[in-house]
């Protein structure tokens, strides 16, 4: 679960320093899994995830954006996306994020936060501990761009859903040591996920692929 959303355009000056760009030359890209792979063997929200992969496709105008932004940078320009496979977010955003990339040239792969430490330490020293998180990265290995969570829009719906629910978050503090808390705590995380999946079908799928596509600064020309 997360709570905390954001996305960042990271300027020139941030993207060259060494204390946030380079990680990506320190680890195998290719030791990454395949977007379309990763969400063909999810262990989670199966039936869910197909559903959302059959009906996903992402607005031509963002695809242009972040294929257009892309460009300005030493190639090849690569993403990654950190993430569990327990992350409901991901689950409702990776059916989008892959088609975008995809269409946009960008390779894209996914990483296990739990079996890469030194990605999580990259992202937790910017105190960022939510998932997924995005991240774009230039030719050199220096992040140019990164997207976290969820888009913007879609925390009110989420927090006016929990609000009318709120044994909601007493059973998620109760869930490790009660097993009813954690599988009530589970239908009804599993009825969030449900409304979500609406949600990004009506609209919030837009907000994650403009969010995306702004995250990733023009290099002067």
């Amino acid at each position: 679960m997360a709570f905390r959303r954001d996305y960042i355009i990271l300027t020139t000056a941030i993207a060259e320093d060494d204390a946030c760009g380079g990680w990506l030359m320190d680890i195998d890209f290719n030791a990454g899994i395949g977007a379309r792979e990763y969400l063909s063997k999810l262990k989670f929200y199966r039936s869910l995830v197909r559903r959302l992969i059959d009906v996903a496709g992402p607005v031509p105008a963002h695809v242009d954006a972040l294929k257009r932004a892309a460009s300005s940078y030493s190639r090849p320009v690569r993403a990654t996306i950190m993430t569990e496979d327990w992350c409901g977010d991901s689950a409702c955003n990776l059916p989008i994020l892959a088609p975008l990339f995809e269409r946009a040239e960008i390779p894209l792969v996914v990483f296990h936060g739990s079996e890469y430490p030194q990605l999580e330490s990259y992202y937790n020293e910017m105190n960022i501990d939510h998932i997924p998180v995005v991240s774009v990265w230039d030719g050199a290995g220096a992040e140019i761009g990164r997207w976290v969570e969820q888009p913007d829009a879609i925390g009110p719906l989420k927090d006016a859903w929990k609000a009318e629910r709120p044994e909601f978050m007493r059973l998620y503090a109760e869930r490790d040591a009660n097993k009813e808390a954690a599988r009530r705590f589970a239908a009804l995380y599993r009825e969030l996920l449900e409304k979500m999946a609406e949600w990004y079908i009506d609209g919030m799928w837009e907000q994650t692929t403009r969010e995306v596509s702004e995250c990733i600064r023009l290099q002067p020309s």
